[in-house]
């Protein structure tokens, strides 16, 4: 029997409908009545009935607005609504709004009867194709299935979740989704991942009862266990049987109770392989896993580092300057932390390196020296390297490999006294943002220390030798003609009054009048 709510607001019309025809020789039952639509609207939600008559014309809530606000939850709700002759436009504009149908009051015992038997013929038609769906849903595979409970279009459909459930048929304490990346050679990669499917297939499906299922590009297996404890070696060592000469990471998901919560392990499953650029191959990726990784670091401090000192690629191209493998080392120690507390995918990854390689190498590969001409071939195979590594492991010991063939190539400088190579520094980089802190830690001394030996050395502290050095490029470039702006900013002095400040304490004179006076005599003398 179907199952039938009244609402009107006329105790004679409830109770006419009770009694007109034979309810249940047309396969409904009168479940329950309603004076009134707040109160059909709480029994509807108590009662779900296949049909309800309700009245379009009520005190407080109407009809329509009880079927408007039943529709919100509930689109496959029939209704037959009760009208008169002077409501019938508005009877026809609710029937465009989805109910099966209206009646005239007063009822007519026939059309009554003709309403009801075509909401049976329509109720029937549901029952029947809801009942072929779960036998579909039943025959499906079970790979199938998985797939349509992972990436169901409508995830609020929860009846249509039940349903694929049981068509799996499982029944187990714990569950989880365990994610394959897998990649060979180009020629054989192809056959090489038939080959892992089938072999996961002996080991998982038939062994365990597990489900092996597709994931975008990735493999997905259901784990159908009796306890939690699955991401350990016995599954690595089932994966790196099954993959042969492939190489892959995997990802665990955490263990769910019910399957109902799948999704929750399948999208932690899949946070997690986003990580597998910095694993080594064959590592099965677990949160524990992920949590050692990336507990160290934080990127705010990083950021609020970065934003007082020079970027890391300025520091990389002083460190290869200078010749300093070991300031070499320590930049790029920076740079992984930054990658790693960043919790950077591989895509990142592999930009931020490059950015800051570029940069480095565009400045050391300026100029027409031998050095640069290096550096620009060095520049183009370090992007390689980066761009081509297979993992984060990978691309590390590249790149440091790389610059150790460069710092060696460049050869003899690193010969030199740490205080001569300061000083070729500071005659080279004038024009950046020099700081003694900066050189003491590329050349792993203390800072007040060095700046002691420094004085000693050269007879001018740190700071007044920069400062020399950037006047005695300046009068060249006032000499030329040069706008005194511009010669500031070419010299490093971001401040044209402070440049200007600078440059009367050494030469005496403003920078516009030695330019006026050295233009001069430049003009004398060529006439």
């Amino acid at each position: 029997m179907y199952k039938v709510l009244i609402v009107d607001d006329e105790p004679m019309i409830r109770e006419g409908l009770r009694t007109i025809v034979d309810w249940g020789s047309e396969g409904f039952e009168i479940v329950d009545t309603a004076s009134n639509g707040k109160e059909g609207l709480e029994k509807f939600g108590r009662i779900e009935p296949d049909l309800t008559i309700v009245d379009i014309r009520m005190p407080g809530m109407t009809g329509l607005d009880l079927i408007e606000r039943v529709r919100k939850e509930n689109s496959t709700a029939h209704f037959l609504i009760l009208s008169g002759y002077a409501e019938f436009d508005y009877a026809k504009r609710a029937i465009v709004s989805g109910v099966s149908g209206y009646l005239l009051k007063p009822v007519d015992e026939a059309e009554l009867l003709d309403e009801l038997r075509r909401v049976h013929e329509l109720l029937q038609r549901e029952k029947e194709a809801r009942s072929a769906r779960m036998e579909q849903e039943a025959a499906l595979p079970k790979a199938q299935l998985v797939e349509e409970l992972l990436f169901e279009d409508d995830p609020q459909d929860e009846e249509h979740r039940e349903k694929l459930v049981n068509a799996l048929g499982l029944s187990a304490p714990a569950y989880r989704i365990v994610l394959l990346d897998a990649h060979g050679g180009a020629e054989t990669e192809s056959r090489q991942h038939a080959v892992f499917r089938q072999r996961l297939k002996e080991s998982f499906e038939e062994k365990n009862g597990d489900i092996l299922f597709s994931a975008g590009s990735h493999i997905g297996l259901l784990l159908v266990r009796q306890n939690h404890a699955e991401c350990g070696d016995k599954l690595r060592n089932q994966l790196t049987e099954a993959a042969g000469e492939l190489e892959f990471h995997a990802s665990c998901g955490p263990a769910v109770d019910h399957l109902l919560e799948l999704s929750a392990s399948f999208r932690e499953a899949e946070h997690l392989l986003h990580a597998r650029f910095f694993f080594e191959n064959g590592s099965v990726i677990d949160p524990a896993a992920y949590q050692a990784l990336f507990a160290t670091g934080n990127a705010d401090e990083l950021d609020s580092e970065s934003e007082d000192g020079p970027q890391l690629g300025d520091k990389l191209y002083y460190a290869l300057d200078i010749r300093s493998r070991d300031a070499v080392e320590k930049v790029l120690a920076e740079l992984e932390q930054e990658a790693v507390s960043r919790r950077m995918d591989e895509a990142a990854v592999r930009g931020e390196y490059s950015r800051t390689l570029s940069l480095a190498m565009g400045k050391l590969s300026s100029g027409s020296s031998s050095a640069a001409e290096l550096a620009q071939n060095y520049h183009s195979l370090l992007l390689s390297d980066v761009n081509q590594a297979q993992s984060y492991g990978a691309l590390k010991q590249q790149v440091h490999t790389r610059f150790g063939e460069l710092i060696d190539r460049f050869g003899g400088a690193n010969k030199d006294t740490v205080l001569k190579q300061m000083i070729d520094f500071i005659r080279r980089n004038y024009s950046e943002n020099l700081k003694l802190e900066l050189l003491a830690e590329m050349f792993g001394y203390n800072s007040g220390y060095l700046g002691k030996l420094f004085k000693n050395y050269t007879g001018e502290y740190f700071n007044a030798f920069v400062d020399k050095v950037r006047v005695e490029k300046a009068k060249e470039l006032l000499a030329q003609g040069l706008k005194v702006h511009q010669v500031a900013a070419r010299v490093g002095y971001s401040n044209a009054d402070y440049f200007h400040s600078k440059f009367r304490k050494y030469v005496g004179t403003s920078p516009s009048a030695y330019r006026s006076e050295a233009h001069g005599e430049q003009q004398s003398g060529e006439s």
